[in-house]
C-alpha cells in the first residue's frame, strides 16, 4: 500500500506527469533574479496534501483544480520506482487504489539541480501520480504560465538551467495568464520531485517519461 511507503511524520507532497501528445505540463512559477539572471523554476502541478483531504490522490486532485482550473483523469501505475538518491531507485507493485508512478524522497532547500545534497536537513516525500487532462488547462493560482516540454527537455531541464528562447526555438510552447508576459531571455530550471526523479534515472530519464507516453525508443 502507498501508505505503508510514507514514514509516518514525513512531509507528503504530489505532483503529476501530465501527457499529451509526446509532451508533459508544467507549471511556471513568478521570476526570480539570481545574480545577472532571470530564473523560471519549472514544476509539476500539484502541492502539499492538507488534513482535510482524504487521501494522497484527493489531495492532488485539489490542487490541479486551484492551478490549472482543469480536471484530470489519474491513472493506476502497474509499477512504482521508489526514488531515495542518484541510482537508488527501487521498483515496487502496490495494492489498493493508489498506485502512482513514483514516490520520491528528497530534502529541501537544496542548491539548484542537487536535490540530495547532504547539507540540508529537511527531508520530504512526493508522491508522483501519471495523468491525462480532462479540458483544456489554463494558469491560475499563483502561476503566470504553463510551459509543454518534451521527454528531452523535462531532463535537460532537471540536469541544468536552460534558456527559455533554447526551449522555444526546440518546440516548447507557453500559456501565459492574462496580462502576463514571461521575459524570454529567462532561464529555465525543473524544480521539486521531478528533477529528482529525473536525476536519480540518469541516462534512463528520457526512456522512462517516452514510455510512460506511450513511446519506445
Amino acid at each position: 500500500m502507498l501508505d505503508d511507503l510514507i514514514p509516518a511524520g514525513t512531509f507528503v507532497g504530489t505532483s503529476l506527469i501530465l501527457r499529451q501528445g509526446g509532451r508533459f505540463l508544467y507549471g511556471v512559477r513568478a521570476p526570480q533574479t539570481e545574480g545577472t539572471r532571470t530564473i523560471l523554476e519549472l514544476t509539476g502541478i500539484g502541492g502539499g496534501v492538507e488534513p482535510e483531504d482524504e487521501c494522497v490522490t484527493a489531495g492532488v486532485l485539489r490542487e490541479v483544480r486551484e492551478e490549472i482550473a482543469c480536471e484530470v483523469l489519474v491513472l493506476e501505475s502497474p509499477e512504482t520506482l521508489v526514488v531515495r538518491g542518484p541510482g537508488l531507485v527501487e521498483r515496487v507493485t502496490l495494492r489498493g487504489r493508489e498506485r502512482p508512478a513514483a514516490v520520491v524522497f528528497r530534502h529541501w532547500p537544496t542548491p539548484p539541480h542537487q536535490p540530495w545534497e547532504a547539507g540540508s536537513k529537511v527531508g520530504g516525500c512526493l508522491v508522483v501520480f501519471l495523468a491525462d487532462l480532462q479540458g483544456t488547462p489554463r494558469p491560475a493560482a499563483e502561476l503566470p504560465a504553463l510551459i509543454w516540454l518534451t521527454a528531452e527537455q523535462v531532463v535537460d531541464t532537471a540536469r541544468r538551467d536552460v534558456p527559455l528562447r533554447e526551449l522555444l526555438a526546440a518546440g516548447a510552447t507557453i500559456t501565459e495568464r492574462a496580462g502576463e508576459v514571461l521575459p524570454h531571455d529567462a532561464w529555465a530550471r525543473l524544480t521539486d520531485s521531478q528533477e529528482a526523479l529525473a536525476l536519480a534515472l540518469g541516462e534512463k530519464a528520457a526512456t522512462f517519461y517516452r514510455a510512460l507516453d506511450g513511446r519506445r525508443e
